[in-house]
């Protein structure tokens, strides 16, 4: 995907997400500027993906509920998703996350290949970009191959159930690639197998009714 492409992938995935009743207060302007992001690159070695930077340089977006694919099975659940946040922000974030290390007794440099987008389900951990698995050569049908990851905050064997032999960390599956999250979540891709699994159609209202189905 181009920066171009991507671009207009992330402009048409905010259109469909206030057009589904998220963004009551409208589109926010982005916080980073593209200059701070390759600033943030060279910093720490990595190099984001376009869509990332479009993200990046997108809107904020906050909490929302979301149609997904979770324990193998099509089901509503909340996410707190960054889309524009500010380079300073995402420095804290990397810096909260690697906290756990000295509790966990982690080695140097394992965090490096995590960039932090948001947190899974209601709370339920951090969700991270895993950079050491590139878009191109994610499987949707093996989850080992996954870019979206997530880590459970009730976990304290981070050295057991995360570390890899490259020595780096891999959490939980979450999505396979940023885009596919992006589908799911802003612009409700999966919404129309819900409704013909479930016999509910997702609205706005339902969602924060409680999701009941």
């Amino acid at each position: 995907m181009t920066q171009q492409e991507a671009k207009a992938f992330v402009e048409k995935a905010f259109e469909n997400l206030q057009a589904r009743g998220w963004l009551a207060e409208g589109l926010k302007p982005a916080l980073a500027a593209e200059e701070e992001i390759d600033a943030f690159e060279k910093k720490r070695g990595v190099r984001l993906s376009p869509l990332y930077r479009a993200l990046l340089l997108s809107h904020p977006i906050g909490q929302l509920m979301t149609i997904m694919y979770h324990l193998e099975r099509v089901s509503p659940l909340w996410m707190e998703l960054d889309g524009a946040v500010s380079m300073e922000a995402l420095e804290e974030q990397i810096g909260i996350l690697q906290e756990i290390q000295d509790d966990c007794e982690l080695p140097d440099g394992c965090f490096q290949n995590l960039i932090p987008i948001g947190d899974f389900g209601a709370g339920w951990g951090p969700m991270c970009l895993d950079l050491s698995r590139p878009e191109e050569r994610v499987d949707p049908d093996r989850e080992e191959t996954w870019a979206v990851v997530w880590f459970d905050h009730e976990e304290f064997d981070w050295d057991r159930l995360y570390l890899g032999e490259d020595g780096l960390l891999h959490g939980r599956p979450a999505a396979p690639d940023l885009k596919t999250l992006l589908e799911w979540c802003l612009c409700g891709s999966l919404e129309t197998e819900f409704e013909e699994k479930y016999g509910i159609r997702p609205t706005y209202e339902w969602y924060q009714n409680g999701a009941e189905y």
